[in-house]
């Protein structure tokens, strides 16, 4: 483990006794994202991490621009799973950028993971919509307006997302709004770090599912069945008229898909 991956500590919550899952949220997200799931997976006899990736929700969040890139958020996740001494084999669930770090932990521990569920996951820079992939080039100017835009500006523009004010209650989205203002601003720079998974998703071994909605407005959705016919293993769940978010907009219909996935691939 390096001096970075020991300096800081991501917080998290578990929940439940059994076979180990852990839950990876997307870019400007938290744990909070899977406070649907969690308790589900209790239920059915499951143990759940969620974490707070480094620079989000109350994990540490370094003022330092150079930190904040794709390696160093996956370096910290990854000391943060091998502390954790988990039991067993692992499912990971990751959603959007959580995706993209599932997608590296299991090519890097195979023997690690059991089963990959991955909801509107990133794995090539290509997927960013035009305008997110010109703003991640420059990430500067993004860094310095988001820490003085109000907090109810941030729900109000969430609110022009169609998908988003008919699918996701106030509260919800007011909570998407908090995780959002309460990252650091820095981590605007990790998308021009990105590593290209395309090359090596030949190499990922395990059962995935992969969730995408047809109205992502983050990533392009016609990059998901290009996944999933790369993947050696892999089966895909398209939700019509669902956005990049549909295990929060959709819970009602993604979580029992990722529920019988993990079941379907629980060691033992």
């Amino acid at each position: 483990m390096t001096n970075l991956q020991r300096q800081f500590q991501l917080d998290y919550h578990v929940r439940g006794r059994g076979p180990t899952v852990i839950l990876i949220h997307g870019m400007g997200a938290s744990r909070y994202d899977w406070e649907a799931l969690s308790p589900q997976l209790a239920s059915a006899g499951y143990r759940s991490y969620a974490v707070d990736l480094l620079g989000h929700g109350s994990s540490p969040r370094p003022d330092a621009p150079e930190i904040y890139t794709a390696d160093t958020i996956y370096e910290t996740l990854e000391a943060w799973i091998e502390d954790l001494r988990a039991p067993g084999l692992y499912h990971l669930v990751g959603h959007s950028l959580g995706g993209y770090l599932s997608l590296r932990y299991g090519l890097s521990h195979p023997e690690q993971v059991s089963a990959i569920t991955l909801i509107a996951p990133l794995y090539t820079p290509n997927q960013l919509r035009p305008i997110l992939r010109h703003l991640s080039k420059s990430p500067d100017l993004g860094t310095r307006l988001l820490p003085l835009i109000p907090l109810n500006w941030i729900d109000k523009v969430l609110g022009w997302d169609p998908i988003a004010s008919t699918q996701f209650s106030p509260e919800t989205r007011l909570q998407i709004a908090i995780d959002i203002k309460r990252a650091s601003p820095h981590i605007l720079h990790i998308p021009r770090s990105l590593t290209d998974l395309t090359p090596k998703l030949e190499q990922v071994t395990q059962p995935s599912q992969v969730i995408w909605g047809d109205k992502d407005l983050t990533l392009a959705p016609e990059a998901y069945p290009t996944l999933v016919a790369s993947l050696p293993d892999a089966s895909e769940t398209r939700l019509h008229h669902c956005g990049h978010q549909p295990h929060i907009g959709s819970p009602e219909t993604v979580n029992p898909l990722i529920l019988d996935f993990v079941h379907q691939h629980s060691p033992g």
